[in-house]
């Protein structure tokens, strides 16, 4: 078969919103038959770009990319947050809708295992790693994404060439769960970049030749070097000015200053976040007031979340999972990993939020699958900081593999949950532990629990245990503690002045709003008035355990010593099994997920033991 010849163009360093709106300037004129099939190379002057349909102050450091001159700008593509600057080569494949096939992920796969081959002819042993990534021994070189337009297959990618990743911490926000004093480590792992892995920069021209190479053997393409069109240029500026360019554009999805969510939930998969966030109306809070779909996925055509955020406007809330489907098979959309019923058990997980009464306080919580037979109920307990959304899908993977039903909820203080008065008890885990979680069980139904706790959550799941032995069957231990340690202390203060001058604070916001101030201060409060050694009065609930305990802990644990599992195991011989893991620290459930979901599932098999 013959190769298509495609144009190449180069235009040079831009900024990014100016770079976002000649993206659209060529899908539009390659519609309207106006352009050539094209590739494209481009560079940016320093910005920060959300996805298509993030939250922008989810994802951005807004104040230092203001303060430090980095522009903030929005793409027309889904997917996460970017920084991006002149140590990186972009490329776009402009292409007709049909010209690589009909299905997204396979465009994917094959576009990205041709930019591969092509980094393989500077001697880069790239190879594709899905969802849509390429790598080197496990590290991104080049991230990727696209949308389908009309007629237009819309297709990008980044080359990290010269990068630092400090600029790329310091613009974008870090999820809560990587402590401030790692992010520069984890993110020097995690990638890599041409200067690191040849020892030089290549010209840009061999940096393209090599991409071309590529295109033109695994996509067929005959690439011929050319110009952009004036027509193309006009058509560029009228869209950044009335468009792209704009504040109003780039601050479409931002964080609701009023009137928040009543209900809410985040799906994980593989494909991408989903999050759903509901307002209801009527007498019984039984219709959908609004809906807001955000996250980091790739959906095309792109406004077609739009369409279905108004399809679900005013419907009962019984209806709205159905009508999330027939919205999909009425309009059929691409997809890259994620399928509709991502999207409605999205939509239906935050319907689904159920609200607790436990010693007086009220707490927000999601049941997640249902138990086959006798199976007990697996009970998700957060640590000091976390939430919910924080347990990502570790919880639908162990309850897909075990057949359990799962119950997660927002502990007194954290995510949607009622915030913590301004007295900070010293014995919050007891009370929480003998007062709160029974009643909490009580009403969701909850007669024999396999209990996974992280931290806080593991020292409120063993005390549980002791004190009402005969509703639980197992307790997963993640980083559990008994006592005050000096790391622990120490680790404490280094989040103290990430939270005052650092990014902690609006990192924490993302997952507690305006609980955040107060969650972190009883934090503060009730740890650093402990001397090191101090014991939370746990001991006696845990010498009275009868199930079995699986503890797990990462060797590299930043607030606890191995001397946690050491006392866990003199209080309970016979009944511990201990799993210690090399290179995680206190989230191996993030850190070490593998690991840590195999021993779970296992460990649930075997009824807890």
């Amino acid at each position: 078969m013959l190769a298509r010849p495609v144009r190449v163009i180069d235009t040079g360093v831009r900024f990014g919103r100016e770079n976002v709106a000649f993206d659209q300037a060529l899908i539009e004129s390659r519609n309207a038959g106006r352009s050539p099939e094209t590739i494209r190379f481009l560079r940016f002057r320093p910005c920060a770009l959300v996805g298509l349909h993030q939250m922008l102050s989810h994802e951005v450091r807004l104040k230092y990319c203001a303060a430090n001159g980095i522009e903030v700008g929005r793409r027309i593509t889904g997917g996460g947050g970017l920084y991006l600057d002149e140590g990186q080569t972009c490329w776009e494949l402009v292409l007709d809708r049909l010209a690589l096939g009909t299905d997204l992920v396979q465009i994917t796969a094959r576009i990205c295992t041709a930019a591969a081959a092509g980094l393989k002819c500077l001697g880069v042993p790239a190879e594709f790693r899905p969802r849509n990534d390429i790598e080197v021994e496990g590290r991104k070189l080049s991230g990727t994404g696209g949308v389908i337009d009309g007629n237009t297959l819309f297709f990008q990618g980044t080359l990290l060439v010269d990068f630092d990743p400090l600029r790329m911490i310091e613009a974008l926000r870090i999820p809560v769960e990587k402590l401030a004093r790692r992010d520069l480590e984890d993110a020097r792992r995690r990638v890599t970049s041409l200067r690191e892995l040849l020892g030089r920069v290549p010209p840009r021209e061999e940096i393209h030749a090599a991409l071309l190479e590529g295109f033109r053997e695994h996509l067929d393409l005959n690439p011929q070097w050319g110009v952009p069109t004036g027509d193309e240029e006009r058509l560029a500026r009228k869209l950044f000015d009335e468009q792209y360019g704009t504040d109003e554009f780039v601050r479409q999805l931002d964080v609701p200053a009023d009137d928040p969510p009543e209900v809410s939930a985040t799906l994980v998969r593989r494909g991408g976040t989903i999050r759903a966030d509901i307002r209801l109306e009527g007498p019984a809070r039984d219709r959908v007031r609004e809906a807001l779909i955000t996250g980091d996925f790739f959906l095309s055509p792109p406004r077609a979340l739009y369409d279905l955020e108004a399809r679900l406007r005013g419907l009962a809330v019984s209806g709205a999972g159905g009508a999330v489907e027939a919205f999909f098979a009425d309009r059929p959309c691409e997809m890259a990993g994620l399928s509709p019923l991502d999207f409605r058990e999205a939509v239906e997980q935050a319907l689904a939020q159920k609200t607790f009464r436990a010693a007086g306080r009220r707490l927000r919580g999601q049941r997640r699958g249902s138990a086959e037979g006798n199976a007990p109920t697996l009970v998700f307990l957060h640590d000091a900081l976390g939430s919910v959304r924080l347990w990502r899908d570790f919880p639908d993977q162990l309850v897909k593999a075990t057949g359990c039903g799962a119950l997660l909820y927002d502990r007194w203080g954290s995510g949607d949950s009622e915030p913590l008065g301004p007295l900070h008890a010293r014995d919050y885990l007891l009370h929480e532990a003998l007062e709160s979680l029974p009643e909490v069980l009580d009403q969701a139904g909850v007669r024999e629990a396999i209990l996974v706790g992280q931290s806080d959550g593991a020292s409120i799941a063993l005390a549980f245990a002791g004190a009402r032995p005969e509703r639980v069957r197992g307790v997963i231990a993640l980083s559990p503690h008994l006592f005050v340690e000096q790391r622990t202390l120490d680790q404490i203060r280094e989040q103290i002045r990430d939270f005052g001058s650092g990014d902690l604070r609006a990192r924490l916001r993302r997952h507690h709003g305006a609980n955040t101030d107060l969650l972190f201060a009883r934090l503060v409060e009730v740890w650093t008035a402990q001397a090191p050694g101090t014991r939370w009065g746990l001991e006696p609930h845990v010498l009275q355990v009868r199930c079995p305990v699986l503890a797990i802990q990462g060797e590299d644990d930043e607030f606890f010593t191995s001397a946690q599992l050491e006392a866990l195991a003199a209080l309970l011989p016979g009944r511990l099994e201990t799993l210690r893991i090399p290179g995680s620290g206190h989230y191996p459930i993030h850190q070490a997920r593998g690991e840590v979901l195999a021993a779970a599932i296992r460990f649930v098999r075997a009824g807890g033991g």
